[in-house]
């Protein structure tokens, strides 16, 4: 399966199911949502996007020619030229203020790389005016990395040496650039014990910046994830007025309040926040998140027991992006609840395909059916939802002339049984699995001798 990230998997979780309100750690509490009305951003996000709010900083506390040389950056980031920027600052990287120097090549790199190149180097472009740079992971063994890109280590080890400096405005700096480089070095991990550790660190330092009222807007929205995954939309609530307070202008936090409105049953609030996100990530051309916002539209009319209204909703997201897991799950919902679990199955085994995609299942298209069967499966939180879903993938499976597809409706409905506490059942269903991976002739998808092995431990157990 892709790589994901633990924090981003309880986001995404709290993020698809609006209804359902995201497991509380009670032993500890979250961020007092005072911290966050009481001050303003640091900065505003325009300003954060050429660097002046760390320029003005630099001004009274670093040495002149380290000013001038963040003066130059930001000139040129103005124009787009991030790559540019990051040369002009790299020749004081020994300097006497090579402190600040580093923060500020930090904060560049987060906000305008590229490239991710296998999780080592970052790659930054100059690029025209006012264009946002797209975000790509490279993982390929053939991409060489070139002269000016910037290491992912080494910014980290210069942050810390910042950090040691007992001087707490240039410790404030360190620790927001630290924020910024740490969550993207999360999401695209040289391994696992990076993507643990980097994880690890994000979410001290976004902790020590909120109780201390030094969030920029891009890191209120990040510890606004981080509140909404591991305690509530309430305790997030704040954080995402503060980063839209600050000028950022990722939909996500539109949509966000939209979610938090729906929990805190504010039905049309959250109408109104899932209309502006649908036209906010419409003009970005981003149809999966559109089809998202339409979905939350569909949770809403469901809430106000509108199930007309409801499936509207899901089937305009489907639409919108075909297989979109959400919105199948949310008509069949409405099924289930209106026509009965036979209803139900029929209808789900209808759109199987738009899930199992179509023509030769191989290369990449196996990666993205077993991740969309994972998607539905890990959204079917419901044990009677669970249930269709299993009869779905279960129903004329032998009619299935594709071994490969057939392999990988076995096997969710293994997991499947697993979550429903039949190991007896799971554990026939993954042997018929690893039979069907076998029969194709091409390496399986899925570690499926891995899912075995814990069942039969757990059975054991029992």
């Amino acid at each position: 399966m892709a790589r994901r990230t633990r924090l981003a998997s309880l986001l995404l979780a709290c993020l698809l199911v609006p209804g359902v309100a995201c497991k509380r750690k009670q032993s500890a509490t979250p961020s007092p949502a005072g911290a966050a009305q009481e001050s303003a951003a640091m900065g505003t996000w325009d300003a954060w996007l050429d660097l002046a709010p760390l320029l003005e900083v630099a001004r009274t506390h670093a040495p002149a020619t380290t000013v001038a040389a963040l003066e130059k950056a930001t000139k040129l980031l103005r124009t787009g030229k991030a790559r540019s920027a990051d040369r002009e600052l790299a020749l004081l990287a020994d300097s006497d203020g090579r402190h600040w120097i580093s923060v500020a090549r930090a904060d560049l790199a987060a906000l305008y790389f590229t490239r991710c190149i296998r999780g080592v180097v970052w790659r930054l472009e100059d690029l025209g005016p006012k264009s946002t740079p797209t975000r790509r992971s490279d993982f390929s063994e053939e991409t060489r990395i070139e002269a000016g890109d910037i290491s992912v280590e080494a910014m980290l080890i210069n942050l810390d040496a910042a950090l040691a400096i007992q001087q707490p405005t240039l410790q404030i700096q360190a620790r927001i650039a630290r924020a910024r480089v740490t969550a993207y070095s999360a999401r695209c991990a040289a391994n696992d014990d990076v993507q643990e550790l980097s994880e690890g660190i994000l979410k001290a330092d976004l902790a020590t910046l909120a109780a201390e009222g030094h969030l920029t807007p891009d890191l209120a929205f990040l510890w606004a994830g981080v509140q909404m995954a591991e305690y509530s939309g309430a305790a997030a609530k704040p954080f995402l007025l503060l980063a839209k307070e600050g000028g950022y202008t990722d939909p996500s936090v539109v949509y966000m309040l939209g979610v938090i409105a729906l929990e805190q049953r504010e039905l049309d609030r959250a109408d109104a926040h899932a209309v502006e996100a649908a036209a906010l990530y419409a003009k970005l051309g981003d149809r999966e998140q559109q089809a998202q916002s339409l979905f939350l539209r569909g949770e809403v009319a469901r809430v106000r027991k509108d199930p007309k209204a409801a499936r509207a909703h899901y089937e305009a997201a489907q639409k919108l992006a075909p297989g979109h897991a959400a919105s199948l799950l949310g008509v069949t919902r409405l099924v289930l609840a209106s026509e009965g679990p036979g209803r139900a199955i029929s209808h789900l085994q209808q759109v199987l395909p738009q899930l199992l995609l179509t023509g030769p299942l191989t290369g990449d298209k196996v990666q993205t059916a077993a991740a969309n069967l994972e998607g539905v499966a890990l959204l079917a939180t419901e044990s009677e939802l669970a249930s269709v879903l299993q009869g779905a993938l279960l129903a004329e499976v032998d009619l299935e002339p594709d071994p490969v597809r057939r392999g990988l409706r076995y096997f969710m409905a293994a997991t499947l049984d697993a979550r429903l506490g039949e190991y007896a059942h799971a554990h026939a269903h993954a042997v018929l699995a690893r039979d069907e991976f076998t029969a194709s002739g091409a390496p399986p998808p899925i570690d499926v001798d891995a899912f075995i092995a814990r069942i039969e431990a757990v059975s054991a157990g029992n």
